[in-house]
């Protein structure tokens, strides 16, 4: 009966040191997870949400007005007005020719105001353009501006939403850590308790003592996934195979050991305990359980 209180704590206690160490590889985990968080974040957050829009140039601004034609026009006419006086300065009297210049002069007045209304024109039309321009380029900044609106709202919804879960997570690992280290001694204690229930006699507090150190116990723990460093240093007279290790968790003792692998003995000396781990009882076989350093 005391080998099951011991087993019961013995239970707990690997159960609470698995908890932990599984508490230590999800904080770790979860290290390296917030640093890519935080890369990712970094990342997000310097992304450009600004107008793509704001201050562009109005193409329409620096049109001009096309004179060549009009230019050409006039130099015609005065080209045609000089042809005409000159066929005629010899053949008409001086009434006539200022008849005729009198003329000419309203044919260039006629003339420049054509080459004035076509200049208008181009500049009315331009004048059009510009506007049109200025006008679409506005509502390309108003819409600019709702769009990086957006654009900063989804931003910052997002790096919410990656720190909640982020938060999330972590509590998560510690809750289920804290669930496993809190089960583990529920297990031992409700082992204990089932123990003593039964009744437990003057022997058994013994064999129990001898567990944790406070005597001589002929059952050891000899699993070989608790071990480290093994090596083969000889047989026992039965040719059971005696190894020199040390155990992985010093919770079991410090130092190099002396005893056998629980995989490699009759079974009737190995002990399953609830934890997973096999025990030796020592008193069972022909090797000596010991520490040799």
């Amino acid at each position: 009966m005391g080998l099951s209180i011991g087993g019961s704590l013995l239970g707990g206690i690997f159960g609470n040191k698995a908890a932990e160490k599984a508490k230590e590889d999800a904080k770790e985990r979860e290290k390296l997870a917030r640093q890519e968080m935080n890369r990712l974040k970094d990342m997000y957050s310097n992304l450009d949400t600004s107008n793509p829009y704001l201050n562009m140039e109005n193409t329409m601004e620096d049109l001009t007005i096309n004179q060549q034609q009009a230019q050409f026009q006039q130099q015609q006419f005065q080209q045609s007005q000089a042809n005409i006086l000159d066929s005629l300065r010899g053949a008409a009297g001086g009434s006539g020719i200022a008849a005729m210049a009198q003329a000419l002069a309203q044919q260039g007045q006629l003339a420049a105001q054509k080459s004035a209304v076509s200049i208008g024109r181009q500049e009315s039309q331009n004048q059009l353009l510009r506007q049109q321009e200025a006008s679409r380029l506005q509502g390309l900044e108003r819409e600019g501006e709702i769009q990086s609106r957006d654009w900063e709202r989804d931003k910052v919804s997002t790096l919410l939403g990656m720190a909640q879960g982020e938060t999330t997570a972590a509590r998560q690992g510690i809750a289920a850590a804290e669930k496993a280290k809190a089960s583990a001694w529920g297990g031992a204690i409700s082992g204990v308790t089932g123990a003593i229930a039964g009744g437990i006699d003057s022997g058994a507090f013994g064999e129990l003592s001898g567990l944790f150190g406070g005597g001589e116990s002929t059952t050891e723990s000899s699993d070989r996934r608790l071990k480290k460093n093994i090596k083969l240093i000889g047989k026992s007279p039965s040719s059971l195979r005696i190894y020199a290790f040390e155990y992985i968790d010093k919770i079991f003792g410090e130092g190099v050991y002396q005893g056998v692998m629980s995989d490699e003995i009759p079974q009737h000396a190995v002990i399953r305990y609830n934890d997973g781990y096999d025990r030796v009882d020592y008193s069972k076989i022909d090797v000596e359980f010991k520490n040799i350093n």
